[in-house]
């Protein structure tokens, strides 16, 4: 009977697995657990907010009926996060049940000996839609498809993390490779050796359909289209270019290139504004607020406001009041007034220079580069500005030569102005 079936089973050609469609969605640097002491007073506000747009993503994976759900390395901030966060992130993850979440162990999470993934959370708690990546096994997550991991064992390392991964050496050549990992793709200027270098031909060196990876917090698109960074889902400082983003991922058939689409979702925005000002206090105020104005949703705002320029008063409490005026309408207010003189500069360090002879030298000095760059600084009294230019004795061939080789304008010295007269205010009054 069996060589009856057998020679049966021969006679019929099975029909190979060929996937029409394949669509996941690939997050990465949720860094659940930060401290944000950056921001101190609302780090608490913060740290919901990653959690909050962490269960979204789940949202949009369980809408758009996602095959799976990839997450590129650092889950959390650290291996030391509060307990309590491994459960929160735990239940979080099983919320797009059945659709199965792939987690990669990060530089800021590795697999240590410490590490929070042997937390019973992920192991005896662990939800059944998800895994957590250890090893460079390959695995399936959906008849078709193919993920090669890349897990991060250490806190740096110089050695390329698709290195790691697994390709059998034989296998369907319908079969779709996609590849996680976590590290710095090797871009001329924007890597360092010791951070995971990741060759920028990867994807195509390795035949991958596409190579889904983590460590930079803004989406990005290598040229080859295969090579994405989806981004961190909520940003992490006001020096972050990303707003909060994930890549949703679709793949017609092996070889084909992905259609990428970049979802929006961060909670809350950092924002940088830069204000040059001039006049009496009440000018200053009336454009600040006119510009502030313009920002969006400002109770979800962190704000840091850089104010540089003058503002002509001998009385700060006005800037106070702005101050606490700002923080009823954002989330969260920083005034940075460091380049901004309350007073006229030459008043200041006319009356600190007096019985000052090293500062009256300093202050000449500077006054002679402006001379010889042409635009002599308006605000200096006559009498603390020398008159030499580019032909003193301070203005000397190399010198000159010095300040038009860094493109050394006026503007730079009047500032250095500024600043000097801010540190001399302090040290000598």
């Amino acid at each position: 009977m069996k060589n009856v079936i057998g020679n049966l089973l021969r006679t019929v050609e099975l029909p190979r697995m060929v996937i029409e469609l394949v669509s996941f969605l690939h997050t990465a640097d949720w860094q659940i657990g930060m401290k944000a002491s950056r921001v101190a007073d609302v780090a608490e506000d913060v740290r919901k907010a990653r959690l909050d747009t962490a269960r979204q993503l789940m949202r949009m994976a369980s809408q758009r009926e996602v095959d799976f759900v990839l997450i590129a390395g650092d889950l959390f901030e650290n291996n030391l996060v509060h307990n309590e966060a491994s459960h929160r992130v735990a239940e979080v993850l099983s919320t797009c049940s059945p659709i199965p979440v792939y987690v990669l162990p990060g530089n800021h999470d590795p697999l240590t000996a410490d590490s929070i993934y042997g937390r019973l959370a992920f192991t005896d708690y662990l939800p059944g839609n998800v895994h957590i990546l250890r090893t460079s096994e390959p695995v399936s997550p959906v008849p078709g498809v193919l993920l090669l991991p890349a897990p991060v064992m250490s806190k740096e390392s110089y050695r390329d993390p698709t290195e790691e991964f697994q390709i059998p050496s034989e296998m369907g050549e319908d079969l779709i490779l996609i590849g996680i990992a976590h590290g710095s793709l090797s871009i001329p200027g924007k890597f360092q050796e010791n951070d995971f270098p990741i060759a920028l031909d990867a994807a195509t060196r390795l035949g991958l359909d596409y190579l889904a990876l983590g460590h930079w917090h803004s989406f990005y698109v290598h040229n080859d289209k295969r090579t994405v960074y989806a981004g961190t889902h909520e940003p992490t400082g006001f020096d972050s270019q990303s707003k909060g983003a994930a890549a949703y991922v679709t793949i017609k058939t092996k070889g084909s290139l992905p259609n990428i689409e970049q979802l929006d979702t961060g909670t809350l925005s950092w924002q940088t504004l830069q204000l040059s000002v001039d006049g009496d206090p009440d000018h200053v105020i009336s454009r600040v607020k006119h510009e502030v104005g313009k920002v969006q949703n400002p109770s979800a705002a962190l704000l840091r406001l850089e104010l540089k320029g003058h503002a002509e008063s001998d009385d700060l409490e006005w800037l106070k009041e702005l101050n606490d005026w700002l923080k009823t309408c954002f989330l969260y207010i920083e005034i940075d007034r460091s380049r901004l003189i309350t007073r006229p500069v030459g008043r200041r360090l006319k009356k600190l220079a007096a019985d000052n002879p090293f500062l009256q030298a300093i202050i000449s000095d500077l006054a002679d580069v402006a001379f010889a760059l042409g635009q002599p600084i308006q605000d200096l009294p006559d009498d603390l500005a020398s008159a030499g230019g580019r032909d003193s004795d301070i203005i000397d061939d190399k010198l000159q030569d010095y300040l038009d080789g860094w493109g050394i304008c006026a503007e730079d010295v009047e500032e250095a102005l500024i600043m000097l007269a801010s540190i001399a205010e302090e040290v000598l009054s």
